[in-house]
């Protein structure tokens, strides 16, 4: 008779992992974001975090926003965060878009005064229908705009103006000049990374960055 062989001692891998608490980078007051677990807090650098605007400021307006954010460093059991991404959803910027307007996208990156390598998705809704002309003068306008602005703050502060429109609203003053606007919009701001002192800004157009799936909370 064939003898059976001993079973080893089966060990639940999910008691070896802890809870982390997530926090909010200091732009958001450190709000908590909920918990993550892992066995240590090497696994978590990178993890992404994603929610709503509208949960972490209380205002309704900014249902249709979502902020992703990716745990940069770890203390204790703390995880703390950068936001990595702001996304206003599609079907918000199709209700934007009326008849009897034109829109302007654009799509560029540019370089805060911190270093940070930014990808910036803005788009104008004018009032009015307008030529081609028209629209690549707003185009251009914007651009230079934007890219000079963007230049002389930090990403720290260029998320506060975002969350509170005031991004948006120096935008439209300054295109207001060549045309009237009704809507002054960032579909998306992407973190693309750190740049060196001495490096040029980056300029090609290319949006390849691999994510990881997002924890919603």
């Amino acid at each position: 008779m064939a003898v059976k062989p001993k079973k080893g001692k089966t060990i639940d891998k999910w008691r070896k992992k802890k809870y982390f608490t997530v926090l909010a980078p200091k732009v958001f007051n450190e709000r908590e974001l909920g918990q993550s677990i892992a066995y240590d807090a090497a696994a978590l650098e990178g993890r992404p975090v994603r929610t709503n605007l509208m949960m972490l400021t209380g205002n309704i307006k900014k249902q249709n926003i979502a902020i992703t954010f990716r745990i940069n460093k770890v203390q204790g059991d703390t995880a703390y965060t950068r936001v990595h991404q702001y996304h206003v959803m599609p079907s918000a910027i199709k209700r934007k878009v009326r008849r009897d307007r034109d829109r302007v996208d654009d799509s560029f990156q540019c370089v805060t005064r911190d270093n940070k390598v930014i990808r910036i998705k803005p788009l104008v809704v004018t009032r009015v229908k307008t030529s081609r002309s028209v629209k690549a003068a707003v185009r251009s306008a914007m651009l230079q705009y934007m890219i000079d602005y963007i230049r002389k703050m930090d990403y720290d502060t260029l998320i506060g103006e975002l969350i509170i429109d005031k991004f948006q609203k120096n935008i439209s003053r300054a295109l207001v000049k060549i045309i009237p606007i009704k809507i002054v919009d960032i579909r998306i701001m992407k973190f693309i990374g750190e740049q060196k002192a001495a490096e040029s800004p980056v300029a090609d157009s290319s949006e390849a960055d691999s994510e990881k799936e997002a924890v919603t909370v």
